[in-house]
């Protein structure tokens, strides 16, 4: 699977979804079992994110037609999986998003020929069902793929080039600031010509405001300000893909490795812990999810305890 969603009515209920596939599953963790085998219409495809609703009823899926890559949000009821309801992106190849109160943001990774339509974030009220926001990056060769919103509202962006036919273009980290700028870092240079390919997994580290990115085509992790909006630390790491970081937020937990493995950073000084590594794993996706961080964050006490 792309990415892992917990239920927040049953913390052992857990959804995967396919990257651009149609296929998504809900999984017993006390069993180890998938319980449901969960697809897309036919002339969709899953983008590999979702979010759920605060009281769990709902699944907001983004997904995307085949033939015209036009971006929808796919609302589903939880307990049957149908469909009740679609939204559109207001754009091409959606990907990722996040839920936050009424507003969900997505984000649209294509742009048209025609020049119609180009890569942004899209803010969606689904009470209203309003557009509120649009963001668009200030650098056009970049495809805003992921992304991460601050308790602060400020958005990190980590996308990948636009031309995937040419293997030396470089990703890009922006910050944008809620209804204001967006500032893609161009500096150091040295650091952003390395950051080839993708920029993919992103996590905060709240006490220190260090923003952490992996860049598994550049075999690269790089580390910046949260609050100045510049570059900490960058150094080689093997293709780099899920990044999370441990409870007690001293250590980042970042997966890599063509023969899939764990390790640690340490926030402190942003080094390696050599004795941390595990291998092998299965770790072998995009993304990494610490559960009980996760749980923390979306269950009631009465649920979670």
């Amino acid at each position: 699977p792309h990415c892992i969603y917990i239920n927040p009515n049953n913390k052992y209920r857990i959804y995967c979804f396919e990257k651009n596939g149609n296929n998504a599953c809900e999984i017993d963790l006390q069993t180890e079992e998938v319980v449901r085998h969960l697809h897309t219409g036919t002339d969709q495809l899953f983008s590999g994110h979702a979010s759920f609703s605060a009281d769990g009823k709902t699944l907001y899926c983004v997904e995307v037609n085949v033939d015209t890559l036009q971006g929808s949000i796919n609302v589903r009821d939880t307990e049957t999986f149908h469909s009740t309801l679609q939204l559109p992106t207001l754009g091409l190849s959606p990907h990722d998003c996040q839920l936050k109160d009424s507003v969900l943001t997505v984000s649209n990774t294509g742009r048209s020929s025609s020049g119609f339509h180009h890569p942004s974030l899209v803010r969606i009220d689904l009470t209203t069902e309003k557009l509120i926001e649009r963001v668009k990056l200030d650098n056009n060769s970049l495809n805003c793929g992921h992304f991460h919103i601050s308790d602060n509202e400020d958005i990190i962006i980590a996308s990948a080039p636009l031309d995937k036919n040419n293997k030396g273009a470089s990703g890009g980290i922006s910050f944008h600031q809620q209804n204001g700028t967006t500032i893609t870092m161009t500096e150091p240079d040295v650091v952003i010509k390395r950051m080839t390919g993708e920029a993919l997994g992103i996590q905060i580290n709240k006490k220190h405001q260090i923003t952490a990115i992996t860049h598994p085509d550049a075999n690269l992790l790089t580390f910046w300000s949260t609050k100045d909006k510049k570059i900490i630390k960058a150094f080689g790491f093997d293709n780099p893909r899920g990044i999370s970081q441990t409870l007690d937020q001293k250590n980042f937990v970042v997966s890599y490795g063509n023969k899939p493995a764990m390790a640690l950073i340490a926030i402190e000084d942003l080094s390696p812990q050599i004795e941390s590594v595990i291998q092998p794993t299965f770790t072998s996706g995009e993304h990494l999810l610490n559960w009980s961080e996760r749980l923390r964050e979306i269950m009631p006490a009465h649920v979670y305890g």
